[in-house]
């Protein structure tokens, strides 16, 4: 995965130093949540040593769990960019995804990029919610929105019950990230998101 988020700090030259690599451009490893964690925490080590910039676990249904994968690996390896690609907006509320990365950056402050998506139709009717693409869309604006709103520790307002308000406290920035192969997921990347994932 070619792309990363924004580099946490300036980094030497070029060239090998301490037994590291530094690349003349930011580079990413993507890793599927499948097998052993402890694995993708050494594979996570070799790519930080290797130069890279991040690793990104992605969600795909019905493998394993990205979060635990991203925990395990922003708990144990320092200075390397965690990312999430992609949460579905449909399997992860809103709430449940704010409250998730609050808890990631506070084990990495600082190193957390997240990439919001729809899912696969296919694993979404497996799993029976019902999918549309123009509500897709306007799922992922939303979430956008109201993440950045919540890690700001401002109330989402609601009708007919209490505001929904956030119970932890700001988070550092987080990019978020649009994954989607439609147009209009590009388009929404370019208006309202920090980048975008072109094969989540």
């Amino acid at each position: 995965h070619a792309g990363a988020p924004e580099p946490r700090a300036t980094r030497p030259p070029v060239g090998r130093h301490d037994g590291q690599v530094t690349l003349v451009r930011q580079v990413g490893l993507g890793l599927a949540s499948r097998g052993d964690v402890r694995d993708a925490v050494g594979f996570a080590e070799r790519a930080r040593a290797a130069g890279c910039e991040s690793v990104w676990f992605h969600e795909s249904y019905f493998e394993r769990d990205a979060v635990t994968y991203a925990t395990a690996v922003a708990a144990s390896v320092p200075d390397l960019g965690v990312a999430l690609g992609a949460l579905s907006t449909y399997a992860r509320p809103t709430a449940l995804t704010a409250m998730t990365v609050s808890a990631l950056d506070d084990l990495a402050p600082g190193r957390i990029t997240v990439a919001l998506g729809s899912a696969l139709p296919l694993r979404l009717a497996q799993m029976r919610i019902p999918y549309d693409p123009g509500v897709a869309i306007e799922a992922v604006r939303t979430q956008l929105h109201d993440l950045r709103a919540l890690w700001r520790g401002e109330r989402l307002p609601r009708t007919g019950v209490p505001d929904l308000e956030p119970m932890f406290p700001p988070v550092h920035r987080v990019p978020l990230w649009v994954a989607g192969y439609r147009k209009a997921f590009h388009e929404l990347a370019g208006e309202a998101a920090d980048g975008y994932l072109a094969r989540p």
